[in-house]
């Protein structure tokens, strides 16, 4: 339940940004930026359009590529700790399986003397 309520967050939050960004967009469409740039000595004119897709989508992408890398890593690390938790208590059912034949032995050891002792 807590995963899917994770997910609907994160759904709703990319379609605010989407959104938001769209309406930027929409409301800035025909306005100009004036940049300098030191490198080329010159002052370029770009829309303003054109400047936030040149920023909002490599930096929305390479943000998607990095969640996209934490999550195959947490997935990696909690596959690991699952084995782990297997092999645990795959462990722990051997040493009680080898705990009961112990004491299987120990009663027919048991019984066995206590047999002795009755015949002599």
């Amino acid at each position: 339940m807590k995963k899917n309520i994770e997910k609907i967050i994160y759904i709703l939050l990319n379609i605010a940004v989407i959104a938001g960004f769209a309406a930027f967009i929409f409301f800035n469409f025909d306005k100009t930026a004036q940049y300098f740039c030191p490198i080329m000595q010159k002052t370029f004119t770009t829309s303003i359009a054109g400047l936030g897709f040149m920023i909002f989508l490599p930096s929305y992408i390479s943000g998607f590529v990095l969640c996209l890398l934490i999550k195959s890593r947490t997935d990696e690390l909690c596959n690991a700790y699952q084995k782990r938790h297997e092999n645990i208590s795959i462990e722990k059912d051997e040493n009680t399986a080898k705990i009961a034949v112990l004491e299987a032995k120990i009663q027919t050891l048991e019984t066995a003397l206590e047999n002795a002792l009755k015949n002599k």
